[in-house]
Formats: C-alpha cells, structure tokens, sequence
C-alpha cells in the first residue's frame, strides 16, 4: 500500500477535508460567483448583466428549444449570496417583491431577437426556502397568440381560485392559486424552471415538498395581432416559520380536500385575499405607475413573510 493509501486509511478528518476540498472546487467551477468568474472568463455561465460571448451564443442557439434550460439563448447564472428588496426591473418594467431577502437562481433572455426576458428568485427565512418567483416578460410586443397560452394555468379547473378581468381591446388580466407538488424532481415540464430547482437543491437550498402557486398573468394590446405580457408566478410554502414542516399534511392541500384542515383552509384563504391586493400592486408595476415607497407591510407580508426572530 503507498503512503497516500496509508494517510488515506488511516486519517478521517484529512480525508474528509480533502472530499469537502474537491466538492467545494466542483461547486465553484460550475457555479462561479461574478468575481471568480472576472478573474477566470473561462468558467461556465456569464457575468449578471454581461452578454454571452459570440461562441456561447451559437452554442446556444445550435441547442436549439429544449436543448437548454429553459429553452432560452441567453442564459444567466447570478451570484445566489446577492439579496434582493422591495423591487427590480425585468424587461424595462418595475417588479415588486413581497417582505424578505430574495436571491437571483437564474435568468435567460429567449426567442429569436430576446424578447422574452425570464428570472427566478428565491426567499429564504432562517436557511429554509419559504417563496419562489418566477416572472417572464416581453421586451417586445409578441404574438396574441403567445398571450392565449400563457393564460391557459388560470382555467385549471384544479385551482382553489380565480380571478380574470378583461378589458376588450385593451388588456387582460387573471390571478389564480393553485400547488405545486416539489418532492419529485420533475418539478415542472419548464426546463428553465427544473434547471433552477435542480441548482437550488446543488447549491443546498432546503426546499419544502410543496408550495402554493399565487399566479398573475396580464397581457396589453401592442398592435394588430401583438400584444405585451408578463407572467409572475409567486411560490409560497405553507410551513411553520423557520422549519420545512408543512402548516397541514399534504393530502389536505388539494381543491377537495383543503376545507377538511382549519390550518391548510386558512392558509389558503389569507393567500387568496393577499394576492387580491398584490395584483393591483403588479399591474402598476407592469404599467410604470408603481410608487415603490408604498411598498411596506402589510402590503408585502404574504402568509409566508420572514417574521422577527
């Protein structure tokens, strides 16, 4: 046996050390924070903010749809330990956060000239995930058609509630609640969404089995046959504060069910009426009429908001 064999037997907290070493490169190498990857442009993904090079985006677009994740020919990796507030700007529009530290998992710019931009962000409260968002919206006006399928989740027959508002000729609007099963690591049919769940669970992000769907879709007409949309799907955990333990188990947190558990009935009912209020809060967003400064509890505290240690 060589001496390397010998230390390797015979001293745990070295070989640990040495495990935990090359695990931690690995993490580095695939998920470069911005100033590791200034210093090393040759990692995988690109800077926030920053163009892919003229080679990564062919490599993309030769992908193809679905040869990515999220089908997207720009795709960013942001630095996770940043903590987001209040608000940012996604597609030259505001998009208001509710209470809580919420981290960028990935971005990409999709369709043939980037018109659709894509994030998802995460909300942590005492290391456990408690909220996800994931928000799409046109740089440029697209096909009614588009606009037609992405309403389709809020006539889901599954969903606790809805609430669709029209405007004809001018807009569209529908908010709806709904789960979303998260255990099985088909977390949904959207590559882009499972490549950010799949790098959450990388990078440790203790993720509840399930979480509720408060979804919001409005569209506004650009132009014969076009018309400008975004889509904010906002995950909230029913757990205890603090813990992955679910508010109710989890056959109670389906349509028929739910009422059966005072805890689950009223964790639903509380999100519902939330999102009433935070809808009229993402449209003006969306219309460039938010007043960030109004943007404090208890408009931004979901059921699921950090609370005060």
């Amino acid at each position: 046996m060589t001496a390397f064999g010998r230390l390797w037997r015979r001293a745990p907290l070295w070989r640990t050390s040495v495990i935990v070493t090359v695990g931690a490169l690995g993490m580095a190498a695939f998920y470069p924070t911005p100033a590791l990857k200034k210093a090393m442009p040759w990692l995988p993904g690109h800077l926030p903010g920053a163009a892919p090079s003229a080679g990564q985006q062919a490599d993309q677009t030769a992908a193809g749809p679905g040869g990515a994740p999220g089908a997207g020919d720009q795709i960013g990796v942001p630095d996770p330990g940043i903590a987001q507030h209040g608000s940012i700007m996604i597609a030259g529009r505001t998009l208001p956060l509710p209470a809580g530290d919420w981290h960028p998992i990935l971005t990409a710019r999709s369709g043939a000239h980037g018109e659709l931009s894509q994030q998802i962000l995460a909300r942590t409260d005492r290391g456990v995930v408690s909220g996800v968002i994931v928000v799409r919206a046109t740089q440029q006006p697209v096909p009614a058609e588009l606009a037609e399928q992405l309403e389709t989740p809020c006539h889901d027959d599954r969903d606790y509630a809805a609430h669709i508002s029209e405007q004809p000729g001018v807009s569209q609007e529908c908010s709806y609640t709904s789960n979303a099963v998260l255990e099985n690591q088909s977390v949904s049919t959207d590559p882009f969404i499972t490549a950010a769940f799949s790098r959450m669970r990388t990078l440790g992000f203790p993720i509840p089995s399930l979480m509720i769907n408060v979804g919001w879709y409005h569209a506004a007409v650009a132009g014969k046959n076009t018309a400008h949309i975004e889509t904010v799907e906002t995950l909230v955990a029913p757990i205890e504060h603090g813990s992955r333990q679910l508010l109710a188990p989890p056959q109670y947190w389906n349509k028929a069910s739910v009422h059966k558990n005072p805890d689950a009935a009223q964790f639903i009912d509380t999100l519902d009426r939330w999102m009433i209020g935070w809808s009229r809060v993402l449209r003006q967003g969306f219309d460039g009429t938010l007043d960030t400064s109004t943007l404090v509890p208890p408009l931004i505290n979901d059921p699921s908001a950090p609370r005060p240690a």
